[in-house]
């Protein structure tokens, strides 16, 4: 299984004395139906943000499913 990271790095305005966080961070599993397997980290703001972040490091031209998903932190 490949290991690959969806980073978005917190940030912040200029002008912000308040760093922003992802309120969501997972570890995220995925199968193409041509039997491959590919796990990413992925953060967000929401649970779709996140499994979007992580599925944005996925090798393209392959069709991949989701399959599972576990919280690194958040609720």
């Amino acid at each position: 299984m490949d290991l690959a990271l969806a980073y978005q790095a917190p940030g912040a305005l200029p002008n912000d004395s308040a760093p922003h966080f992802n309120a969501f961070l997972l570890n995220v599993d995925f199968a193409s139906a041509a039997g491959d397997e590919w796990s990413a980290i992925g953060g967000g703001d929401s649970l779709p943000d996140a499994i979007a972040a992580a599925r944005g490091a996925l090798p393209a031209r392959l069709g991949w499913e989701l399959v599972r998903w576990n919280h690194l932190y958040g609720d």
